[in-house]
């Protein structure tokens, strides 16, 4: 089986994670005064510095920034699966799984059964045992998490395939058939015969210890029965809501190399200081340096911020020009950097369930009004190139179905091309109702009689290259109101775009959004597309979209035939309903200073939360 770089949104290994490459910055001050002072001095402390605003809520399962899920995954660990360097998952035998039996089942279901080591304990001295494993699938699959408690994503989307999940998350069933707590060591998963085979493996079962104590009271424990087990009766959002609040901001028991110390919600800042219970990775690595600081640098201001000391490492630039400052720094001495393809792109996302958006003819349209060749051309400054779907130029399905991948419909500039579509789509009238006469808005006459104007509002966050490059070369391009439209433009913060942008209600005020998405490893984007999903931000319902994006995971593992074909199913439909606009897949540079030893990452596989562990400071 080939070594892959593939690719998603939310959260955990199997979600994508959102980024201000196309989303907002903060402000840059400092929580501990280094900015004051000339940076960091300290040789057991490195400051990370990110374009992506930190929230506080470190819990992805709430929110999915990428600044926020490097700080959750730093702090949490000990998972029973890892991922190598080279993107194989493996069973962490150095430290979590003592044995692990894998039982196929007459109904075509399978059973992992795990047996734990012993001597596991989180950051303040408490034991793990096998009821933290099993807490993790009873408490995130529960309808008090997802529907009354808001928590809008399944840290992974294995939890959706274990037996059982649906009639456990909608409340009709209060136990959970596929989970089971044997005994304080071990435990079994059950995966349902529908998602088998799975062509990530080994992902399907990645289990993290959850500390239940600070999530619920004391009271609430794990009941084990034959249909499986269950959370006891008075875990109940009305019960347990507030202390799941609070800790989902502070969690004050960590499983990973990292302990949460504290966040400043003033300088968009998280500290974290060394866990010196853990015991180390897949490889047995533990932390090096003493304190972590991750924090929100301004876009116009971080290249300064890395040059003065006041952060060591700046992660994943993207615009050319701050490329080619960086490229200044280094050739001036004391600064290095690395590079890597991104396994994402930046994109312009759409909501398809309301508005002139959930019409695919306008989508279609506003592709093609936007010169993508030429926005990509200038944003990545060479450092990247379009993309005419969801995938990055490094995934080996680009390379390997490079053919097909050109084939995809590139939505080459026209305006004749857009003005066709929207006069195919309905979009025939002025505001009288009357035909369009080639000034003003279109309008559509919906169902009901009423008339929808050809206006779609834009939520953007403040301070980004991407979204003034995007004013000048879409909302104000001279063609949109000569095709009719018009694109009106609100800007905030990113914490507020990324709340508008979950958001799937018709009373969403906004249809249009820009941003990035970083593809996680395994590429499992199934649950991005389910009609009706909680992870469907686009809200686009279409079922053989849906089949094809869960037909890639229902491949058995190494037949990389049957996968690439089925993505490049998934792609050409994708490109036909156009549910974001795909802007660039480009190249992320780290640079950091001359203090920094080891820091080396590829941004899919082997991350900023997996380097960490192999930095040193000097």
């Amino acid at each position: 089986m080939k070594k892959k770089l593939v690719s998603l949104f939310l959260v955990a290994a199997m979600a994508t994670s959102l980024f201000a490459g196309c989303g907002g910055t903060g402000n840059n001050g400092s929580a501990d005064g280094t900015e004051n002072n000339g940076g960091s001095t300290s040789k057991n402390q490195v400051i990370i510095g990110e374009i992506t605003e930190t929230s506080g809520d470190v819990t992805p399962m709430w929110a999915n920034a990428a600044s926020d899920y490097d700080v959750y995954n730093m702090i949490t660990g000990l998972t029973t699966v890892a991922v190598t360097r080279d993107g194989e998952w493996v069973y962490d035998e150095k430290n979590v799984v003592e044995k692990v039996e894998e039982t196929e089942n007459e109904d075509g279901s399978k059973t992992w059964t795990f047996t734990i080591k012993d001597g596991l304990k989180f950051s303040n001295g408490e034991a793990i045992n096998a009821k933290n494993y099993v807490f993790h699938y009873l408490f995130w699959g529960s309808d008090e998490l997802i529907v009354d408690l808001g928590a809008q994503n399944v840290p992974e989307t294995s939890i959706r395939y274990i037996k059982g999940f649906d009639a456990y998350s909608a409340g009709e069933s209060e136990v959970f058939e596929g989970v089971h707590l044997i005994d304080d060591k071990t435990f079994s998963l059950t995966v349902d015969a529908q998602f088998l085979p799975y062509y990530y493996g080994k992902t399907l079962v990645n289990a993290t210890p959850e500390y239940i104590q600070g999530w619920v009271p004391s009271d609430v424990v794990i009941e084990e029965t034959e249909a499986g087990a269950k959370l006891s009766d008075n875990f109940t959002a009305e019960y347990c809501g507030t202390q799941i609040e609070e800790y989902r901001y502070n969690p004050t028991a960590c499983s990973g190399p990292y302990v949460l110390t504290s966040y400043d919600p003033n300088s968009y800042s998280y500290t974290l200081t060394k866990n010196d219970t853990y015991p180390g990775n897949f490889e047995g690595q533990t932390a090096q340096i003493e304190t972590v600081i991750y924090k929100t640098v301004e876009q116009d201001t971080m290249l300064d911020q890395l040059k003065t000391g006041a952060i060591d490492i700046l992660l994943q630039c993207t615009d050319g020009s701050e490329i080619s400052a960086g490229f200044d720094l280094v050739d001036g001495g004391g600064f290095n950097y690395i590079s890597y393809p991104r396994t994402g792109y930046g994109m312009v996302s759409f909501k398809c369930n309301q508005g002139p958006t959930q019409f695919v003819e306008v989508r279609q349209a506003i592709m093609y009004l936007l010169n993508r060749t030429e926005f990509a051309k200038t944003f990545t400054g060479g450092y990247g190139s379009v993309v005419n779907g969801p995938y990055g130029l490094s995934q080996w399905m680009v390379k390997e179905y490079k053919e097909e991948v050109e084939g995809l419909n590139s939505y080459a500039y026209s305006l004749d091309s857009a003005v066709k579509l929207l006069e195919e789509g309905g979009w025939v009238y002025d505001a009288d109702g009357n035909a369009y006469a080639g000034t003003g808005l279109r309008h559509k006459k919906l169902d009901d009689g009423t008339l929808m104007p050809l206006s779609i509002k834009w939520f953007s966050s403040e301070n980004n290259s991407v979204s003034d490059l995007l004013v000048t070369s879409l909302q104000n391009n001279p063609d949109l109101a000569t095709a009719g439209m018009e694109i009106k433009q609100t800007v905030g913060t990113f914490s507020e775009l990324y709340e508008y942008y979950l958001d799937n209600g018709e009373d969403n005020p906004y249809q249009m959004f820009n941003l990035a998405t970083g593809f996680g490893n395994p590429y499992d984007v199934a649950d991005n597309f389910k009609p009706g999903g909680t992870s469907n931000v686009t809200a686009i319902n279409d079922e053989k979209l849906y089949e094809y994006a869960l037909g890639m995971n229902q491949v058995a593992e190494g037949d990389d035939e049957a996968y690439g074909e089925t993505w490049v199913k998934f792609m050409q439909r994708w490109n036909e309903l156009v549910p974001e606009i795909p802007l660039y897949s480009n190249e992320y540079h780290d640079f950091f200073n001359e203090r920094v030893k080891g820091f080396e990452q590829d941004g899919y596989n082997f991350d900023v939360p997996s380097a960490i562990l192999y930095t040193t400071v000097e």
